[in-house]
């Protein structure tokens, strides 16, 4: 990420729009004379007005045939971009959320700060379910959230949060829980048993839900692909081919000889692996930027230095400072990462090019600003040999079909939500345009970037609470 981009981002100029009292009450909104970027196509499309009503686009249309309505609030658009809000598609935020914290509401306003309109969550609790509400509610602005279940681990569970289940009736149980409770998709991990995990499989079945996450190492890709699993994350799974699961057990399953998995691998292995996933229909959200973060510790000084930590709560500081990055992966394991980023990075290119389903996401945790790298993200999918335009469908229609909302969101057409980023450059001709926001609109309501700013920077000079 570059500083330049941040004083950019943090320079509180006002846009050309009046606004309501309240930055999330309901209006009527006309995008006048914006070029736009409807994702519907990838040519640009200048001199339209796009008038909002409620929570959808009621019409889109040249600017010279369109007669805005009185009592209107009119947002120039005149050298602006207009396109579709973005989806962080593995998000972690609001696990522990309270309602007179800070921390949550600065979370997702800097979601809101780089166009961020929608979320997975991809670890649920029933705090992430209240936060969820209070988003719907318009009671905190932020992202519309999609949350996932409580992760599902095994015997040997990595992370002291999970909800074990050793038995296939036990997995069972909580997956109809899970659902009942209103999770929108089940998260397992790769210490899922055999037995557990095929438990999860059925149940999701019968229930309609999805099911998403790491491969179990019991299981192995081929036949969690088999299986339909709706996504996996982080590549985990296509990476250890050959090895005991002793070795895939070790470091938490984190370690280097995992991810050596990737130097070894063959261009043929990996087109088999490849056409496995289209056949399979399975989403893939690779999260890059995580591995930016390992592979270069600096960068977590540099975001803690960077001139946005001025809007940020004086905890989240210290939080970078103290990323326990380095207690999680050793630093044979980073290294092995950096050597492995070149095959991953062809790895994305040939499921795209072969047809397969690739969203954003960014694995959003304390040590990564939360929002800020999904540009990062955009711009490892740009590195990969994705065009901009390909690396904006990975994080607008891609996780809208994903959704199965593709008719709803993901793109700026009337009847599509009215969740849309309005920039001051052409992120077509340069994906750090994103960086270039002048403001955003989510369910309808606007937020110009001096009213994200502004309200960032009154939750900076208030420490939140910390739970007991």
């Amino acid at each position: 990420m570059h500083i330049a981009m941040f004083v950019a981002l943090t320079l509180l100029t006002a846009t050309a729009a009046s606004e309501p009292d309240s930055p999330m009450e309901h209006a009527d909104y006309a995008f006048v004379d914006v070029t736009l970027l409807s994702m519907d196509s990838p040519v640009p499309a200048p001199h339209r007005t796009v008038l909002v009503r409620g929570d959808r686009i009621l019409s889109v249309d040249p600017e010279d045939e369109v007669t805005v309505p009185a009592g209107t609030v009119r947002i120039d658009g005149s050298g602006m971009f207009l396109l579709p809000g973005l989806a962080d598609m593995h998000a972690h935020v609001g696990f522990d959320y309270q309602p007179d914290q800070a921390g949550e509401r600065a979370d997702l306003l800097l979601y809101l700060a780089t166009g961020v309109t929608t979320l997975r969550n991809a670890v649920g609790s029933p705090a992430t379910l209240a936060l969820a509400r209070a988003i719907g509610n318009g009671d905190l602005a932020g992202p519309r959230m999609e949350n996932a279940s409580p992760l599902l681990e095994g015997e040997n569970a990595v992370w002291g949060f999970a909800t074990k289940v050793l038995t296939a009736e036990e997995a069972r149980a909580a997956v109809r829980q899970f659902a009942a409770d209103g999770y929108g998709s089940i998260k397992i991990y790769h210490t899922l048993s055999r037995e557990s995990y095929k438990a999860v499989v059925d149940e999701a079945g019968d229930l309609g839900i999805p099911y998403f996450g790491h491969v179990p190492f019991e299981v192995g890709v081929e036949e969690v692909l088999a299986d339909g699993q709706a996504s996996i994350e982080h590549f985990r799974g296509y990476d250890i081919d050959g090895l005991s699961l002793e070795a895939l057990e070790k470091d938490g399953g984190r370690s280097a000889e995992r991810f050596a998995s990737w130097l070894k691998m063959s261009e043929a292995r990996m087109d088999e692996l490849v056409r496995a996933t289209v056949s399979a229909g399975t989403w893939n959200c690779p999260t890059f930027v995580v591995n930016s973060m390992l592979i270069d510790a600096d960068r977590l000084e540099a975001y803690a230095d960077h001139p946005m930590a001025a809007y940020l709560p004086a905890d989240y500081i210290a939080r970078f400072r103290e990323s326990g990055l380095e207690e999680l992966f050793s630093s044979e394991s980073r290294d092995m990462l950096r050597q492995a980023r070149p095959q991953m990075l062809k790895f994305l290119r040939k499921l795209h090019d072969a047809g397969a389903g690739v969203m954003s996401g960014t694995d959003t945790f304390p040590s990564l600003v939360p929002g800020f790298t999904l540009i990062d993200e955009l711009g490892a999918f740009v590195e990969a040999g994705l065009s901009p335009y390909e690396a904006l469908q990975a994080a607008t229609t891609g996780p809208a079909r994903y959704l199965g909302e593709e008719d709803r969101r993901g793109r700026v057409l009337p009847g599509m939500a009215a969740d849309l980023v309005l920039l001051g450059a052409n992120p077509l001709d340069d994906i750090e345009n994103l960086w270039k926001l002048e403001g955003v609109m989510v369910n309808g309501r606007w937020l110009e970037r001096q009213a994200l700013f502004s309200q960032l920077k009154e939750l900076a000079a208030t420490t939140p609470d910390e739970p007991e």
